[in-house]
């Protein structure tokens, strides 16, 4: 588990406005289990996170609603 939280690796997002880019992510950012900006953690009964992407055959990544109106 720690080491989901801190081995960083290359991911091409397709984020929700049709745009690919390349981030520098976790495992965990990359899994849709932390905010892709501050990595606050995205549990199912936290309700306050927002999908803003996807990685193709990994899954959808989010970003808390703090961060949202942020840059990535």
């Amino acid at each position: 588990m720690i080491s989901t939280r801190q081995t960083v690796s290359s991911y091409v997002v397709m984020l929700d406005g049709g745009s690919l880019e390349t981030m520098e992510l976790t495992a965990m950012q990359a899994k849709g289990f932390e905010c892709l900006t501050c990595r606050a953690q995205h549990t199912a009964a936290s309700g306050a996170f927002q999908p803003v992407g996807r990685i193709p055959s990994v899954g959808s990544v989010f970003q808390c609603l703090t961060c949202a109106g942020g840059a990535r």
